[in-house]
């Protein structure tokens, strides 16, 4: 079976690509599959001032702008974890989980956008936790998953978040200019 790569969808709001790329810790990446609200209908109704009737409005929303979009609703999306369950018969449905809140969501979504701006690295350098975004604490454990030092900085407050990784231990923190020499 061949794989037949997407096409590359334009967003109706910001007219940037659907396919999102950007720099992150770990270096450049680009998708290769759309990202977003992609090729959405909607159709106008009778009694429908906005959308005229019988016509229908096909458009795309790039995460960005999703993310946007949610930022200035009054009654705010709701959210429910997706898990993968064990593959059954060769398949893998999505299946929802528990609900997430909002607020949850937009702290998640904020610390990744301070990670990939270079909080998270600045933080370990500065021998601060660096699980939480801006945590004020001097680190304490450092993370060693799978027998390998990372530059997961943790304090007394925020070492319990590393609780349920059963090959991931905590050491004293080891900063940056000691690992050369580990």
């Amino acid at each position: 079976m061949t794989e037949q790569k997407q096409t590359e969808i334009f967003c109706n709001l910001c007219g940037e690509s659907c396919f999102p790329s950007g720099v992150n810790r770990f270096g450049p990446w680009k998708s290769e599959y759309n990202h977003g609200l992609i090729e959405a209908k909607v159709v106008g109704a009778y009694h429908s001032h906005h959308l005229l009737d019988m016509n229908q409005y096909a458009f795309s929303f790039c995460e960005p702008c999703l993310r946007k979009l949610f930022m200035q609703c009054k009654i705010k999306p709701r959210i429910n974890d997706m898990q993968f369950p064990p593959v059954l018969d060769g398949k893998s449905p999505l299946i929802e989980g528990e609900e997430v809140t909002w607020e949850y969501d937009q702290e998640v979504f904020e610390y990744r956008e301070w990670e990939d701006s270079g909080g998270f690295q600045q933080a370990y350098i500065d021998k601060k936790c660096n699980q939480k975004k801006d945590c004020p604490n001097k680190a304490a454990y450092t993370v060693m998953l799978s027998n390998h030092f990372t530059e997961h900085a943790l304090c007394e407050e925020h070492k319990h978040t590393w609780d349920k990784c059963v090959n991931a231990e905590l050491v004293p923190f080891i900063c940056d200019t000691l690992k050369p020499f580990l």
